[in-house]
């Protein structure tokens, strides 16, 4: 159907981001708001279907059916959807709930069917099915892949049920076109909104990498370095697991800048960058802190472990070749998180090292 409809809308139909990892941070980011709309729009339907067993439908609806809209309504439909109400806000039940919720339209429309079976004027109760295909898309909070397995089979019930019922070809006709007239403006819109969900989604994600990334490295600024330090302060409190923090400073970059000029001084920033980037391990967050300074969170790490990265990662850069500039060294000053540690003094010790590295002739790693 997407394709179809691709050839016919003037713009792009939403899709599943190709990125695995985004799409299940999109996932998460819908989530929370689909909930609430499941828990609020499910409790409402519930009242107003019990509201609608109050209505005098006396004039159209003999007693027996007026009684089986009482039952069905009271009993199964009203009860389904004040569940759907209560799961919804569990985080854990989240498939389930989207599994009941694009049961109960079904459920609802097989009951409708069978009422429209026992009523010799059914057109003040058609409007229930109209709406109820329309509700699935748009109202609901289901996920669009969800609302289109159960419009369809709701739209199915609604047009076998009236063939059998409906003696008047004219009147079966104008039933299908206002199935089709709700299944359809209930489907693009649908499509629309999730797509327009899709783009805040992306706009968001855009918007918060502009705002941890340095523009001119493309590694992470120190805007995001307070949120690693948190995360990795708090695993190491819970797991014990201890992390290691390294402040990098590229070595006489003053006179780089002053020798070269401050062009070939954001090349040797950026090649920097892109090395020590190359030689982190994945699990690892490289930071910069500022100017030609750099700082590496280590995970998992202890004494010698970190000894031996510092070491990797200053021979590594002085290995490379910086084109005009030639050979560029770093001093590292390392450091080890300990539980007594603010985010302020971890960071501020292996500072105090880096600046021994730097008293002691540069191109070295100290630790403390």
């Amino acid at each position: 159907m997407q394709k179809i409809l691709q050839y016919i809308l003037p713009f792009e139909l939403p899709r599943a981001f190709s990125d695995n990892t985004f799409n299940e941070l999109y996932n998460e980011w819908d989530k929370p708001s689909r909930q609430i709309q499941i828990s609020v729009i499910s409790c409402l339907t519930a009242f107003l279907y019990v509201a609608f067993t109050f209505i005098d439908k006396s004039s159209w609806a003999p007693e027996h059916v007026q009684a089986l809209m009482l039952k069905s309504h009271m009993l199964i439909i009203a009860p389904m959807m004040l569940i759907i109400s209560f799961l919804a806000y569990k985080g854990r039940f989240y498939k389930t709930v989207m599994l009941l919720l694009a049961t109960s339209p079904v459920v609802a429309m097989l009951s409708h069917a069978y009422i429209a079976s026992m009523l010799t004027n059914s057109p003040p109760f058609l409007a229930e099915g109209y709406l109820c295909v329309f509700w699935i898309f748009i109202v609901s909070g289901m996920t669009f892949r969800y609302a289109l397995v159960s419009a369809i089979i709701s739209s199915v019930i609604l047009l076998l049920s009236a063939f059998y019922l409906m003696n008047l070809a004219g009147t079966y006709a104008i039933h299908a076109f206002w199935v089709f007239c709700s299944f359809s403006f209930g489907c693009l819109g649908a499509l629309i909104f999730d797509r327009s969900r899709k783009a805040i989604f992306a706009a968001q994600q855009e918007l918060h990498r502009l705002a941890i990334t340095d523009s001119l490295t493309g590694v992470f600024n120190r805007n995001h370095l307070d949120n690693v330090l948190s995360q990795e302060v708090g695993r190491c409190l819970r797991y014990n697991q201890v992390f290691g923090l390294l402040i990098i400073d590229i070595d006489k970059f003053k006179s780089v800048n002053d020798t070269f000029g401050h062009a070939t001084g954001d090349q040797v920033l950026q090649k920097t960058a892109q090395v020590l980037s190359q030689s982190i391990r994945e699990n690892d967050t490289l930071i910069r802190w500022g100017g030609e300074e750099f700082i590496v969170i280590v995970l998992e790490a202890d004494e010698q472990s970190l000894l031996c990265f510092c070491e990797k990662l200053r021979k590594t850069i002085e290995g490379e070749d910086y084109a005009v500039v030639g050979k560029v060294t770093v001093s590292i000053g390392a450091t080890l998180f300990r539980e007594s540690d603010s985010k302020e003094a971890l960071i501020s010790r292996a500072d105090k090292v880096l600046y021994e590295a730097k008293e002691k002739g540069r191109n070295i790693t100290v630790y403390t």
